[in-house]
C-alpha cells in the first residue's frame, strides 16, 4: 500500500473536520462556477435584446431585469471574493481554507436564486427561445428564406445570428442541461438547509451581542441627551408612558379672532 498517500488510518475523530473543510472548499468553487454561468446569461440576454431590436438602456422593462440579473451574479461572486480574501492558511497542510461564512452565504445566494437567473434571462429574451422553428426548417430551401424574412427583428442583425443566440439561451436554461444546472446549483455541495446551518455555526453572533452590551453599558442607546431619546413619539418616552390613556396630546389651536382682540 502506498502509505505516503494515506492521510488518515483510524483517526476517526478528525472525520468531521475533513467533511466540513471539503464542503467549504466545494461551496467556494461553486460560487466561481455559477458566476461564470451568470456571465453567459448576462451576455446572451444583452445580445438577444439587440437582436430583437430593443435597447435596455432606453427601456426600463428590459433594463430592470438585466440589472437584477447582474445584481444576483455579482452579489454571490462578491461573497466568493471575500471568502478568498479572508481565507486562513492551515498551519499543518499550508493550504488555504476559504472563510466559511462568506463561502456559505455565497453558495446560499446562488442556490436560492438560480431559478430567478433563468427567469430573468427568459424575460429579456422573449418567447422566441421556445418558439423557434426546428433545424429541419432552417435548412429547408423552401422555407429558409421566408423564415429569415419573417423572424428578423433588428435589420442590422441577420436572422441566423438571432436564432443562434436564442438557441444558446435555450441550451443554458430550457433544456436537459439547463435543468441539470438548476438542480446541481440548488443541492450541489449541500442543500440550503446545510448552508444555513454552517452560516449559523460559524458566524460570530456573540461578537454582535458584546457590541450591543457595550453600548448599553455606556448608555449610548438610552441616554437622555442622545438622538434616540430626543426623537421619541409623544407619550412613549418610557415603558409606562407619561400620558394617561385617553389624555389629549395635541393642544387646541388658538382662536384667531381672540388673538386679534388681544
Amino acid at each position: 500500500m502506498p502509505w505516503e498517500r494515506v492521510f488518515f488510518a483510524g483517526e476517526w475523530e478528525f472525520s468531521g473536520d475533513v467533511t466540513y473543510n471539503y464542503a467549504t472548499h466545494h461551496r467556494h468553487s461553486c460560487i466561481g462556477a455559477r458566476a461564470g454561468f451568470g456571465d453567459l446569461l448576462i451576455g446572451a440576454g444583452a445580445l438577444m435584446c439587440e437582436a430583437n431590436g430593443l435597447d435596455p438602456g432606453r427601456k426600463a422593462s428590459l433594463r430592470d431585469p438585466m440589472v437584477e440579473l447582474i445584481k444576483i451574479t455579482e452579489g454571490f461572486y462578491a461573497c466568493g471574493v471575500a471568502a478568498s480574501v479572508y481565507a486562513l492558511r492551515d498551519p499543518h497542510s499550508h493550504s488555504f481554507m476559504p472563510e466559511p461564512v462568506f463561502a456559505n452565504i455565497g453558495k446560499l445566494l446562488l442556490s436560492t436564486q438560480i431559478y430567478d437567473m433563468h427567469r430573468l434571462a427568459h424575460e429579456v429574451s422573449g418567447g422566441l427561445i421556445v418558439a423557434l422553428p426546428g433545424p429541419d426548417e432552417d435548412h429547408n430551401p423552401a422555407t429558409a428564406a421566408t423564415l429569415a424574412e419573417v423572424l428578423r427583428a433588428n435589420p442590422e442583425v441577420p436572422y441566423d445570428k438571432r436564432i443562434e443566440v436564442a438557441r444558446f439561451i435555450e441550451d443554458l436554461t430550457a433544456s436537459y442541461q439547463g435543468g441539470w444546472y438548476s438542480l446541481i446549483s440548488l443541492h450541489g455541495g449541500g442543500s440550503p438547509a446545510a448552508l444555513k446551518q454552517e452560516i449559523w455555526r460559524n458566524y460570530p453572533v456573540g461578537d454582535k451581542v458584546d457590541l450591543v452590551e457595550r453600548l448599553l453599558e455606556r448608555g449610548v442607546l438610552a441616554g437622555e441627551n442622545g438622538a434616540i431619546a430626543r426623537d421619541r413619539q409623544p407619550g412613549r418616552c418610557c415603558d409606562a408612558g407619561c400620558s394617561q390613556p385617553g389624555q389629549a396630546i395635541m393642544v387646541p389651536s388658538p382662536d384667531p379672532r381672540k388673538a386679534a382682540k388681544d
